[in-house]
């Protein structure tokens, strides 16, 4: 359990149930060219991957059907916002697994909201750090932003 807290990184691999697989470059073709000097490799893939992931350049200035769409509302009051980006406190999340309905399906993660419900005081500290973290960084992992999108059909009268 104490590797859980220590090594986030582990813990959430180990939670997805998803072995590490090592990628080995021990040569490159680059514009033709076999490059087999490892030094050389690394500063080739780091450079081909700096600029093939360049951040997006977005426009700040936005047309006006995009500008009244992000307007602020008048009807919705801005002091409901101001706890949100504070601390998640253990007894919130214990409040929060608690109340988790049991038949929903585990998405991505494949952790079921019963094992959550049921789990070590541990785990759960572990879990309130990630939480915490992604909250003071500001920053939501890729993975907890997808999702299973399961149709299930209707019956009618």
């Amino acid at each position: 359990m104490e590797k859980f807290c220590s090594d986030k990184s582990d813990m959430i691999r180990s939670v997805l149930d998803r072995p590490f697989h090592k990628v080995v470059l021990n040569h490159l073709v680059l514009d033709g060219d076999l490059v087999l000097k490892l030094e050389k490799i690394k500063l080739s893939v780091n450079k081909i991957i700096k600029n093939w992931t360049q951040k997006r350049t977005v426009p700040l200035v936005l047309s006006d059907l995009w500008a009244c769409q992000y307007a602020p509302l008048d009807y919705v009051n801005n002091e409901a916002f101001l706890g949100v980006m504070e601390p998640i406190s253990m007894s919130e999340l214990v409040l929060v697994t608690k109340s988790l309905p049991d038949s929903k399906s585990a998405e991505l993660s494949g952790i079921l909201n019963k094992l959550w419900k049921h789990c070590d005081d541990k785990v759960l500290g572990c879990l309130l750090g990630l939480l915490n973290v992604c909250l003071v960084e500001k920053v939501v992992p890729t993975l907890w932003k997808r999702a299973w999108v399961s149709i299930i059909p209707k019956l009618y009268d």
